[in-house]
């Protein structure tokens, strides 16, 4: 009887490769989930031993996981859980066809489930896991804790710069780089810089075309550049860094980006939201944020803290970062998220 049991679950898991499972403080191994035409590449990385596990859920779309395992995490974070890195459909290293009748948010919502399906069969039922989504991460979080019954498979969701409101992030990038554009120039700085932004915000001031959310976006990432008091950060050169050390498939990497960029699929995003459903999350939440984060504006972080129910909640602000804290404050970022890990496993 067993032996029927074990093989109707490996027939309910296709995607899991069941022969390299190791439970260790130095776990290093890769598998593919499949799902709905697309087979998503999950690495886990770290102490499997400890049953404590944090799933990544990456920017994008079409970004990649590799981008957040870097060394630091490793040391201050691996050393202690298992780290999942998850390359969403049409992401990463992930495969299969293009895929475009299933690039859909409630699509996405589904692959989340069942890689911690996945997760749950392969390291035990009774393992303590945590979500963290970072950026498009974040509306992908927000969906699946917003969805009926979801939020009780994790311990907790830790949001760093984290969407869950297109039209309201658009607003509030809007007002930020208007705010930090004008008390920039009145102090002199980068003038030059900041005066195109500013104009394009005051001719600009609502009811955003897909077109117009994307040129915030493209202004907000410049902004950064922009402070001084933070922590700059050259994802291309960090890439080409990492590339040949870590072995970064880039051309999957590159032409999943490309596809995801151009995909149908940003124009649903446009319209997405989940702040008026936040109420009924109940479990532990940690809300980390970058001072300086115009793509995703300190408000919208406020609005994602003030909405959920939970009784055990927290934000926190590193005044050294923008939209990518985890590589701008590295520091901040790892022993904030240990500390509630810890208090929740």
């Amino acid at each position: 009887m067993r032996e029927v049991f074990l093989f109707s679950l490996l027939l309910l898991f296709p995607g899991c490769q069941k022969e390299k499972i190791t439970i260790s403080d130095n776990t290093s191994e890769v598998f593919y989930v499949e799902n709905a035409g697309a087979s998503m590449r999950v690495q886990v990385q770290g102490n499997t031993a400890s049953n404590t596990f944090i799933l990544v859920i990456h920017g994008g779309p079409g970004v990649s996981s590799y981008f957040y395992d870097t060394k630091y995490i490793s040391q201050n974070l691996g050393d202690k859980y298992a780290m999942v890195y998850w390359d969403q459909r049409n992401a990463g290293a992930s495969q299969g066809a293009s895929n475009g009748e299933n690039l859909h948010l409630d699509q996405m919502v589904k692959d989340l489930k069942k890689v911690i399906e996945v997760l749950k069969f392969r390291y035990g039922q009774d393992m303590s896991l945590f979500l963290l989504g970072h950026s498009f991460g974040g509306l992908i979080a927000a969906d699946f804790i917003t969805t009926p019954g979801y939020q009780n498979m994790i311990k907790g969701l830790i949001n760093i710069d984290g969407s869950h409101n297109y039209p309201l992030n658009d607003t509030l990038t809007r007002e930020a780089l208007l705010t930090e554009g004008i008390y920039q120039v009145s102090q002199k700085r980068n003038v030059d810089e900041w005066q195109p932004i500013i104009n394009y915000c005051n001719t600009h001031q609502g009811n955003f075309s897909l077109e117009e959310s994307q040129q915030l976006e493209k202004y907000a990432t410049e902004a950064e550049n922009y402070i001084d008091s933070i922590k700059h950060i050259n994802i291309v050169t960090q890439v080409l860094k990492y590339t040949i050390t870590d072995k970064y498939p880039l051309t999957a990497i590159l032409s999943n980006l490309l596809y995801s960029e151009d995909s149908n699929f940003n124009k649903e995003l446009a319209v997405a939201q989940f702040s008026s459903s936040l109420n009924i999350v109940t479990i532990p939440v940690l809300v980390l944020w970058g001072k300086y984060d115009f793509t995703c504006p300190l408000a919208l972080g406020e609005d994602f803290y003030n909405r959920v129910n939970s009784t055990d909640k927290s934000m926190l602000i590193s005044f050294k970062s923008g939209h990518n804290m985890i590589l701008q404050d590295e520091k901040f970022f790892c022993d904030k998220v240990n500390e509630f890990v810890m208090k929740h496993r």
